[in-house]
């Protein structure tokens, strides 16, 4: 029985790989782990975008490798959405920087501290080394106050590669070029078409999820069964360094 695997690339990056030492990662050999043996992979699409080099230049140059090796894999195809880079004015919970210069318009520094700031009343921001030596970054969990300070920052989001599967995973169902979908993915704006293809034209979807934090009610509800992505499994499955035949090998400082 054929399967047609859907790839989230950002949404697995960001919810199995990042800060891991697995991020050399084979597709094929991380879905043995993962799809019945009786069930044959016929087709992987893989979505994704360009990434930017405005934070970490090399990191373009670390996707592309990667890309590339996935490109060895006889069953892959690969989509891109893309980056859409704006600035944007937000309201400001905490501005997480003490002792350092902001540079614009004219150099300040804030020492770490409650700051009194203007609003339709008196405001403090916390200011301290962020996060301070030895911790985590938190969970961000507070609110921002109706009159809280805004301030303008520069954000980049990618657009497209959730749309591009969905369309492609009802495209394909409805032209029944499948027995069963994987989609790896936990993102919730796919719970409707993933409900589509099992609900409305009646075609197994299996959701494989890479969220350390279990998989979403609403896309576990509409799925017909749901695995996790575990790191022994990410262990198991890395293309070899170098890959044979070719000179792809990981980047050293991933």
């Amino acid at each position: 029985m054929g399967v047609y695997v859907y790839v989230d690339g950002f949404n697995l990056y960001y919810g199995a790989l990042k800060k891991t030492p697995y991020r050399w990662l084979d597709l094929g050999a991380l879905l043995t782990h993962l799809i019945p043996a009786k069930y044959t992979v016929t087709k992987i699409k893989y979505f994704t975008a360009h990434v930017s080099g405005a934070t970490d230049p090399d990191a373009p140059r670390r996707q592309a490798i990667y890309l590339n090796a996935l490109r060895t894999l006889p069953t892959i195809e690969i989509f891109y959405g893309n980056f859409l880079s704006k600035n944007i004015w937000r309201p400001l919970i905490n501005l997480p920087v003490g002792n350092e210069t902001i540079r614009s318009p004219i150099p300040v520094v804030l020492p770490p501290g409650d700051h009194v700031v203007t609003g339709t009343r008196k405001q403090t921001v916390p200011v301290g080394i962020y996060p301070p030596p030895g911790t985590k970054r938190p969970k961000a969990a507070l609110q921002p106050l109706p009159d809280a300070l805004v301030t303008l920052v520069h954000a980049m989001e990618e657009k497209g590669s959730d749309v591009n599967l969905a369309a492609h995973l009802i495209n394909d169902a409805w032209m029944n070029l499948f027995d069963q979908a994987a989609v790896i993915s936990n993102d919730t704006d796919l719970t409707t078409p993933v409900r589509m293809v099992t609900h409305d034209r009646r075609k197994p979807v299996f959701l494989i999820c890479p969220s350390q934090w279990g998989a979403s009610p609403k896309l576990r509800k509409v799925s017909t069964w749901v695995r996790h992505i575990r790191p022994a499994m990410l262990a198991a499955s890395q293309f070899p360094d170098p890959i044979p035949g070719t000179s792809l090998a990981k980047p050293p400082k991933w």
